[in-house]
């Protein structure tokens, strides 16, 4: 009997070890790592993109790794990127933790499957009929929306005099009501409380995303490490109060189309959400790791209502047709998807945007000789004040991209699902892999871009002067999920730079940023480390 045993132990005991080697033969090469934790201890916290192109240079343009309890691939080429992502196998999301334990799978950036499908159809066809589109009849009435909130970074400008300015904060602040335009159909009063209570929620929550990075692979570290715990329950707590003052706002806005709240479309945290406080005020507190909590009141009725048209509304209007149809997708279209819609349109409309700005300001505050050849470009094109055609700025934009390329603005890329077991080459994928599409190494590869660690803007300029677009170069990504707001961030910052351009010059009030200052501070984005500006007018 117990050698009967022991030879069913051994022979159970081969085959599962013969089984494994097949499937580790079949996987693209790669480190190994330790037990239970992977590769995770030895990737760089704070700069991870390094060590995972740095791991490129070794293994190839694909290679996997263990990263605690999930397989990653890492492709560092183009054309590899390219053709992974226009497949349907991957086309989920990786099964990160604060992706998909804080996000339920909701949104855009985070759903997968019938959802994503549907609300990103939703979204392209919005923000077309916006003017997000370069032969759009609306992409004048989207041209004056971005003219207004440079106006009022020029008026706040030439206010402060010869004071030095945190540029970026202020461009922030500007390019946010824009969006908030876009996104909500509201405006914040200037120096609105809540709108800077908002913006620092929202910093913060990025910060800790990406200091909390380990959760994700490491779901158990939220039990066990009182940061990561407190870091959690900021991001928890974030959540929440973000959301509130999203349901005031989807509240007014219903008020002011005469909808109904759907049968069906109910988000249950929010059913009581506006009796708690006279009229309609909401309870806006800041929770802080480094500051102590304060709070104040949100009077929704404070917002200032914009003409045109808003993702908010459309989505209000979708939402009354297809439960009042009884059509199957209606679920699509819930209070809780609309929280988190709400949330990944915002993010994704400013915080991309801002960080990709700030970068392009430091890199024209640190090449003056650059900075003047755009503003003689912006002065030769538009002498004066008019709607911004950025064909017809070349060197401007190939600044642009030589900024989202030198520093790209998410150097990890934003990583990808394997829905079901799949090849690239001979190598087999299998289902719930987390696929990176690594920036980084993309935009800095020695053999397609010279001298990659020098910003040159001209390596964008044909020789005829006309932009170039090479292959390689990939900021929004690419396939079937590439960011649908390319177009919105390519006018935003053209609309803005110049216009900026043509009345000011800028010059660094701060001391020149260090070799590592340079390298940015990773969270959800790569940011720039912190300067302030002199504006001298022209």
């Amino acid at each position: 009997m117990d050698l009967y045993f022991i030879w069913l132990v051994t022979f159970v005991a081969g085959f599962w070890i013969f089984k494994k080697i097949k499937e580790w033969q079949n996987l693209p090469p790669g480190p190994w790592g330790l037990p239970i934790v992977g590769y995770l201890p030895f990737i760089d916290r704070y700069h991870p993109h390094i060590t995972l192109t740095n791991l490129s240079k070794t293994y190839g343009a694909i290679y996997g790794l263990k990263m605690g309890s999930i397989y990653a691939v890492v492709l560092s080429d183009h054309k590899l990127v390219r053709d992974t992502f226009s497949k349907d196998s991957f086309s989920g999301r990786a099964p990160l933790y604060l992706t998909h334990g804080l996000m339920n799978g909701n949104g855009i950036i985070c759903a997968e499957g019938g959802l994503w499908r549907d609300q990103r159809k939703l979204i392209t066809s919005w923000l077309k009929s916006f003017g997000m589109s370069k032969h759009s009849v609306s992409r004048e009435k989207l041209e004056k929306r971005i003219a207004s909130g440079v106006y009022e970074i020029l008026e706040n400008i030439e206010k402060t005099s010869d004071a030095a300015l945190d540029l970026p904060h202020m461009l922030t602040n500007s390019l946010g009501n824009v969006v908030n335009e876009i996104i909500f159909g509201f405006k914040f009063p200037p120096e609105n409380k809540t709108w800077q209570w908002f913006r620092q929620i929202q910093e913060e929550g990025c910060h800790e995303m990406g200091v909390a990075g380990v959760v994700n692979f490491l779901p158990f570290i939220r039990h066990v490490s009182p940061s990561t715990r407190k870091t959690i329950e900021v991001l928890v707590r974030g959540q929440a109060q973000t959301h509130t003052l999203y349901a005031s706002m989807i509240d007014r806005r219903r008020k002011m189309l005469g909808l109904e709240k759907p049968k069906g479309a109910e988000y249950a945290p929010h059913e009581n959400l506006l009796k708690l406080y006279p009229n309609g005020h909401i309870k806006c507190i800041k929770y802080s790791k480094v500051s102590p909590n304060t709070e104040h009141f949100f009077d929704p009725n404070t917002l200032i209502p914009t003409e045109g048209d808003c993702i908010l509304d459309n989505f209000l209007l979708e939402q009354k047709k297809r439960f009042e149809s009884g059509d199957p997708t209606a679920l699509y279209m819930r209070d809780e998807q609309l929280h988190f819609l709400l949330a990944d349109m915002f993010g994704a409309g400013l915080d991309t945007t801002s960080v990709t700005l700030a970068w392009f300001l430091l890199y024209m505050a640190l090449f003056p000789e650059e900075q003047e050849e755009i503003r003689k470009e912006i002065l030769s094109v538009y002498p004066y004040d008019d709607d911004v055609d950025s064909s017809r700025l070349p060197l401007l934009m190939a600044a642009i991209c030589e900024t989202q390329r030198i520093r790209s603005i998410v150097p990890v890329g934003i990583p990808h699902g394997c829905i079901e077991d799949a090849y690239l080459g001979n190598y087999r994928i299998p289902k719930n892999a987390m696929v990176i599409p690594l920036q980084w190494a993309i935009h800095m590869d020695p053999n397609v871009w010279e001298e990659p660690e020098k910003f040159k803007p001209r390596r964008f300029l044909a020789q005829d002067g006309s932009l170039l677009k090479p292959q390689e170069f990939i900021p929004f990504q690419t396939g079937k999920r590439m960011c649908p707001g390319d177009e919105l961030s390519r006018m935003l910052s053209c609309g803005l730079v110049s216009r900026l351009f043509r009345k000011q010059r800028i010059r660094l009030a701060s001391k020149i940023p260090t070799a590592e200052e340079m390298r940015g501070t990773v969270g959800v984005t790569l940011a720039p480390p912190p300067v302030k500006y002199y504006c001298e007018p022209i």
